[in-house]
């Protein structure tokens, strides 16, 4: 048998190699995984339940077709974990609030399905926020979710469990959601690979507005081979989404770092979009990955001047489709909701007439100037982030300061990089680049034109000969490592 802790820390692919090969039991490893969350999650808190028993019942079943020599997936045997948004069957998806509670799906969503037709098995539901209403995973149902990297600190969201869960070893891939950046963000927090597709790359059948959709399924992992995978089995098109039907997506390939060729891209580099500072550190770590780059052969042009990118349409279209969404609840039942999800609904119910006949013309107009932007580039490159995660105690709604200075609150100052590409559905990927002289993980950020995954992986492989965040665990893991 193989060590228990050991098992936890290596990639989707390893796993695979050594259940393929009879290494190590599906079995073994899904108890392996289930004994780490025991050791460390508690003060983490990355999970809304974990399915002990289903996962378990899943490993035998696995195990069963391989001595069989039934046809196995790519992932056969691997944990997963999937976001509490997001549907499983038998297994309650509560949207982090307690106004779901006992909302057990008959049904998987299309992502979920696939993933367990490629052969992984559901270890359990990742916290969200209410209903994913901020960038803070924190809710009154299931509490604040810790960064691994220092507990003081947010893991970001709304993805936060799953970026916690991977970067903690409690299953190597998460499947999360993204309507603002929300698995970029965490993913930038706590130091791992966080993907949003191409709209409808990913089907997303259960959006409640599938025709203005801006929710991307998303992925998170700690290794390019392991974000290839999840991507490949999850892609193609489904009827329940319009975004994907009549698409080909061609699968995405993982070469060697030293086959990257970076020399016939152009990338166009912003320190800054909408936000008014970046910090110091951010701004000395993305100037080092872009050298990297340099080196490697990207051409990094650095833009200059004012573009408007459409963050004040974002809110409004975003606070608007959750008080619509939230018109199902009775005025009592939003008194047991969180004072910040209140406070987003509210804050929706007030939006202007006016604002909200011109966002979906106002998110036309940004398509058309990303478009541009990318005419003469293949890559539009930022921060993920403009600095480090605030403080676990922070307010969602309040003030976000970057060293030392207020930059308004977290929507303006903070999380302003990755928001605007959900609106256009381009998709956009955050990769860890170093850690703060705190010990906090930053990311940089890249977006590519629709249905260009491939040169994201392409760019995480170039980076990840440099920056080996697969190496680098949090603290209080180390011990685990060595």
């Amino acid at each position: 048998m193989q060590d228990e802790i050991k098992l936890p820390l290596l990639s989707a692919e390893a796993l695979s190699r050594l259940i393929r090969g009879r290494e190590v039991s599906c079995r073994e490893v899904v108890e392996a995984t289930l004994a780490q969350i025991d050791r460390f999650n508690g003060p983490l808190n990355a999970f809304a339940l974990v399915d002990r028993d289903g996962a378990l019942a899943a490993a035998d079943a696995a195990d069963g077709l391989l001595r069989s020599g039934g046809e196995v997936g790519p992932l056969h045997g691997v944990p997963f974990t999937v976001k509490d948004l997001i549907d499983t069957a038998g297994v309650e998806t509560a949207f982090g609030s307690h106004l779901m509670q006992g909302n057990v799906p008959l049904r998987d969503a299309v992502c979920v399905q696939r993933m367990k037709e490629a052969g992984a098995i559901l270890l359990g539901k990742t916290t969200t926020p209410e209903f994913a209403g901020s960038v803070l995973t924190e809710s009154i149902r299931y509490g604040v979710t810790r960064n691994p990297w220092d507990a003081a600190y947010s893991s970001g969201g709304s993805s936060g469990g799953s970026g916690v869960a991977v970067a903690s070893g409690f299953g190597p891939l998460s499947l999360a959601t993204d309507g603002a950046g929300s698995a970029r963000i965490p993913a930038s927090c706590c130091g791992v690979l966080g993907l949003k597709l191409t709209m409808g790359r990913i089907p997303h059948e259960l959006a409640p507005d599938l025709f203005g959709n801006f929710t991307h399924m998303g992925a998170m992992t700690r290794t390019v081979g392991d974000l290839a995978l999840m991507l490949n089995a999850m892609s193609g098109p489904h009827s329940g989404d319009p975004w994907s039907v009549g698409r080909d997506w061609p699968a995405v390939t993982v070469p060697d770092v030293q086959d990257v060729d970076l020399k016939p891209k152009r990338a166009l580099y912003f320190d800054r979009i909408g936000n008014p500072l970046l910090a110091r550190q951010t701004a000395e770590f993305c100037g080092q990955a872009l050298n990297t780059l340099r080196n490697l052969g990207l051409s990094v042009d650095e833009h200059t001047g004012d573009v408007d990118w459409g963050i004040d349409a974002s809110r409004t279209i975003m606070r608007g489709l959750m008080s619509a969404r939230m018109a199902q609840f009775s005025a009592v039942d939003r008194k047991r909701m969180g004072p910040s999800m209140q406070a987003s609904i509210t804050e929706g119910e007030k939006m202007a007439a006016e604002a909200m006949k011109m966002a979906p013309i106002l998110r036309s107009q940004l398509f058309r100037q990303v478009e541009d932007l990318l005419c003469q580039h293949d890559l539009l490159i930022s921060p993920t982030v403009s600095g480090p995660p605030p403080k676990t105690d922070a307010d969602p709604l309040g003030e976000y300061y970057v060293d030392g200075q207020p930059v308004g609150d977290l929507r303006s100052g903070w999380f302003t990089y990755p928001t605007p590409f959900n609106l256009t559905g381009h998709p956009a990927i955050s990769i860890p680049i170093g850690l703060t002289e705190e010990g906090l993980p930053i990311g940089i950020h890249a977006v590519a034109h629709w249905g260009r995954e491939q040169d994201l992986i392409d760019l995480a492989v170039a980076l990840s000969g440099h920056y080996r965040w697969e190496d680098a665990w949090p603290p209080f893991l180390e011990a685990s490592v060595s």
